[in-house]
């Protein structure tokens, strides 16, 4: 049976929900981008948020995103992204289908949400502690024949751009030593670079998410934005290991940003 999953990221929501990042009230954009996936028919099966869910790591902020996520009658995850206080996302965003784990099971599918978070830094960071939690679950998961989607906040690799390689994984071959000893990892899912983008290493697909917001220009020596809509990944997961997945953009909720400006 197909496991039917969106991932959504980078939501940079704030405490209060008339504030914008860039000129774009990321609140206001959020919504129109969950009102798209409440008409996806049919309803995906999960909801995965790959980090950077509040700008400023406001409880409030939180606290409201759990409020909006328990209109959508789907399964929900979530990780932290650097923007991110994970005190305050762990205090206010568990509820009925909304859940902390960063391990769970759908069909013969693992899903492993890592914590790439580094306080005070924008660059990620896997501490030993992780990576011998991944271990493990990759174990538990090989030994019950299942296929794995992993995600992370922060992509593993270089993505062309130079401002932005400064805030990638740091030091990602020790994600990448642990993920070679496994041969049943079929994609990983990440946020962080507000883009679409597709790269392959060793038999693994990895795959960028647009924001719900502001969206980079990819491949930019330096800060720049695309005047383009926030989107949504679909992801269909295949009782074989294989899948599908694709990039849905959200007109209704283009926003324009302040293109002056040279950073956030």
């Amino acid at each position: 049976m197909t496991v039917y999953l969106v991932q959504i990221s980078d939501l940079h929501l704030f405490a209060k929900p008339h504030h914008q990042l860039l000129g774009v009230t990321t609140e206001t954009s959020f919504l129109q981008v969950q009102k798209a996936i409440l008409a996806l028919d049919p309803l995906p099966d999960l909801l995965l948020l790959t980090g950077d869910l509040s700008q400023d790591g406001s409880a409030a902020s939180y606290a409201r995103l759990k409020t909006h996520l328990q209109t959508l009658p789907i399964d929900t995850y979530w990780l932290a992204g650097n923007h991110d206080r994970l005190h305050n996302m762990n205090l206010e965003l568990q509820a009925k289908r909304l859940f902390v784990e960063k391990s769970f099971s759908r069909e013969n599918w693992s899903f492993i949400l890592m914590n790439s978070l580094v306080p005070g830094k924008d660059s990620g960071y896997l501490t030993d502690r992780s990576l011998l939690w991944l271990r493990q679950e990759l174990e538990r998961s090989e030994a019950a024949q299942h296929h794995v989607l992993l995600a992370l906040h922060h992509p593993p690799f270089s993505v062309d751009s130079t401002w932005l390689d400064q805030s990638t994984l740091q030091q990602p071959e020790r994600l990448f030593q642990v993920l070679d000893e496994f041969s049943h990892i079929r994609l990983v899912l990440f946020g962080h670079i507000h883009q679409d983008l597709r790269r392959q290493r060793k038999g693994v697909e990895y795959f960028a998410c647009p924001s719900t917001c502001i969206q980079f220009r990819p491949k930019s020596p330096e800060f720049g934005l695309e005047v383009i809509p926030p989107a949504m990944r679909q992801v269909w997961l295949e009782q074989d290991g294989s899948f599908r997945t694709q990039v849905q953009r959200v007109g209704s909720a283009l926003q324009r940003p302040n293109l002056a400006l040279a950073g956030y």
